[in-house]
């Protein structure tokens, strides 16, 4: 790991442990719709920031990798947020993903510096930082979605003002 990726990888691991923290307490799901896409997005378009910065070309073996890692976080993305509870209180929604929400992100998160460490060795640079961005970003995003899905369907409530 050079110096550069440093502060990449620094970054990666406060996102992970700050939504985990978040994630495994009840908290409440508000009805703005930007509270499903915000922080993922921003995730997501820092990464694609630096993919673009760092490489000009991609051959096919950062093609793969890329796809690879997409695939996993939408398939860990889906799974959380079916997994995930949500409950109405007084009129508002809350949600948490609880122990087995837990295994499925570690899971999810080994699976894919995994990916990372393959590609390291196989000398494809873009499966590094920018990469573990995108698709940490896409996988909350996915997860989000289901969750306020499933907290719409339980909720009559539930809906965008």
């Amino acid at each position: 790991m050079s110096f550069g990726t440093l502060p990449n990888a620094l970054v990666v691991i406060a996102i992970v442990i700050a939504v985990v923290a978040r994630r495994l307490s009840w908290s409440e799901l508000d009805n703005a719709n930007a509270d499903v896409w915000r922080g993922p997005v921003i995730l997501i378009g820092a990464g694609v920031y630096q993919l673009y910065a760092r490489h000009t070309y991609l051959g096919a073996a950062d093609v793969i990798l890329l796809v690879i890692g997409a695939g996993v976080a939408l398939v860990a993305g889906v799974a959380g947020g079916r997994v995930a509870q949500v409950e109405r209180r007084a009129g508002k929604v809350f949600y948490r993903l609880g122990l087995p929400g837990l295994g499925i992100m570690v899971a999810y998160l080994v699976i894919r510096l995994g990916l990372a460490g393959v590609g390291h060795l196989l000398g494809v640079p873009v499966a590094e930082g920018g990469a573990l961005m995108v698709s940490l970003g896409a996988n909350l995003l996915t997860q989000s979605m289901i969750i306020q899905g499933k907290a719409s369907r339980m909720a009559e409530e539930y809906t965008n003002q």
